[in-house]
């Protein structure tokens, strides 16, 4: 038991899982992600009956999904510490999250107050948050330069749950029926109400009542089951990580805290190029995040409220995006293997702008329009999450701080935009979301073509990782002829008679 057996397991360590392990866990990946789509989508299709559960405004209730941005921004911080600091534990993190995700939507729809609401879907991002780094890194750490296409496909999954959960909500919706008071008020009374401004000359009554609990059952439960395969993975799943990139760090190299957070660290040692880069990834996801949460929260109250669709066609109208949301992200999947980042990224933010714009001129008051250019929308809007975290992953590496630091900034925009929106929403009418949509858009753009202009004369970040290994095995080689035998693998692999588990 001497030195070759150190040496085998020194080359068994460095196996990494076939492809087939690759896709499979990219498949179980994409699962984790439907869950997200739909436990936290799931308040789309139910915001007005969730208004009329805890008997408040849009804006109150906005505050009150907005919840999950800002629990996101926790779990994103808190998932970038516990992502680097405890490696090994990435699939059983994911696994608890998805637990306690499913938790805390089944007790979600049970509460009376805004306040109570706002604390579990605060939770619920919380785990999001922390899901996503891990996930992310995992996908990162399987496909290494060519993750670009697996990360469309990853999130693709979130896209899919976001198109099911409405079907599965729409059954027990509450279902408004509008009543003309002017027909059943008495002679005397014409005079005075024909004075009246619209809204008070009508009334709702719901024919039928909300039963949204048990469409946030039924989501919990499918998130409970998914984390079985993660509990399966971190305790009998072997080969599953990438070994030449999942922490086969000596300890003595273990990072500091300032290393950790130092944009040199993720650029090769040019801090400038690294902290202009994750500045503008941090506004990029902003805005990214920001327009995606208003267009899926709000298409359906702006159907109802605006172009006076039933129930039923609104419910449809927001599983067409969410359907198109997930073809724009399998697009963004093929498109990815055969048109570099760079380009790709600024095709989808120039797409979502031109749908913006035809929104505004076209679909204002014209239900027909909203129904044919939701599709557009939902395409080119949905793979720039994905294309941003590739685009940045090509240039600098994503650690688990790295992707955190993205995250904040999705975290944040969608905090920004649910409270905004919400306020005017209330006080300036439904067609606040056409405008937001048109600021999102085009700010959108605006950082696409800065990320490229400031990446101007840098390549591949991989390439040049790879001309460095070129460089240093030659002066390990002249080292090892002045010595006699083997390497020593002493630093890498535990004494005989140790558990050598790295």
């Amino acid at each position: 038991m001497g030195t070759n057996a150190t040496e085998k397991d020194f080359k068994d360590v460095q196996k990494g899982p076939t492809t087939v392990q690759k896709v499979v866990k990219t498949l179980v990946l994409i699962g984790a992600w439907a869950c997200i789509g739909l436990n936290l989508e799931i308040t789309g299709p139910t915001l007005k009956d969730l208004k009329l559960r805890a008997n408040t405004n849009y804006e109150e209730i906005s505050r009150a999904v907005s919840g999950r941005s800002i629990g996101f921004f926790i779990g994103a911080a808190l998932g970038g510490f516990l992502v680097d600091k405890l490696d090994r534990y990435l699939d059983l993190m994911i696994a608890i999250c998805l637990d306690l995700m499913g938790i805390f939507a089944v007790i979600a729809p049970h509460s009376p107050y805004v306040e109570l609401m706002w604390f579990l879907f605060v939770m619920q991002g919380t785990f999001e948050g922390i899901i996503n780094i891990a996930g992310q890194k995992l996908i990162l750490e399987l496909w290494r330069e060519k993750a670009s296409s697996p990360m469309h496909a990853l999130h693709l999954g979130f896209g899919i749950g976001s198109f099911i959960v409405p079907q599965i909500a729409n059954p027990f919706l509450a279902v408004p029926e509008y009543i003309d008071l002017r027909n059943t008020t008495n002679a005397s009374l014409v005079g005075d109400i024909t004075t009246t401004s619209l809204p008070e000359l009508t009334t709702t009554v719901y024919v039928k009542e909300s039963r949204i609990e048990w469409p946030f059952l039924i989501v919990g439960i499918i998130a409970v089951a998914e984390s079985l395969l993660f509990h399966y993975y971190q305790f009998f799943g072997k080969n599953s990580r990438n070994p030449e990139i999942a922490n086969v760090e000596k300890p003595s190299e273990a990072k500091s805290l300032k290393e950790i957070i130092d944009p040199a660290t993720c650029a090769s040692g040019n801090r400038i190029f690294g902290l202009g880069i994750f500045v503008l990834l941090f506004l990029y996801f902003f805005q990214a995040v920001g327009g995606e949460r208003i267009y899926g929260k709000f298409i359906r109250a702006f159907a109802i409220d605006h172009l006076g669709m039933d129930g039923d066609e609104a419910s449809l109208l927001n599983t067409e995006f969410w359907i198109s949301f997930s073809a724009g992200r399998f697009l963004g999947f093929i498109l990815a293997i055969c048109i570099p980042i760079r380009i790709l990224i600024v095709l989808e933010c120039t797409g979502g702008l031109i749908s913006a714009v035809l929104l505004n001129i076209f679909a204002r008051d014209n239900s027909l329009a909203l129904w044919i250019l939701t599709v557009p929308m939902g395409i080119f809007i949905a793979p720039c999450f994905p294309s941003g975290v590739g685009w940045g992953d090509y240039h600098v590496k994503m650690t688990g701080f790295g992707i955190t630091f993205l995250l904040l900034g999705g975290a944040l925009g969608g905090v920004s935009y649910m409270w905004v929106i919400g306020h005017f929403y209330d006080s300036n009418g439904p067609l606040t979301l056409f405008y937001m949509l048109i600021a999102y858009s085009v700010l959108l753009c605006l950082f696409a073509f800065l990320l490229n202009i400031i990446s101007c004369g840098k390549g591949n970040r991989f390439k040049e990782e790879e001309n460095e290994l070129e460089v240093v095995p030659g002066k390990d080689e002249k080292k090892f002829d002045s010595i006699t035998g083997p390497p020593d693998y002493s630093s890498v692999v535990p004494p005989d008679g140790q558990n050598s588990k790295l």
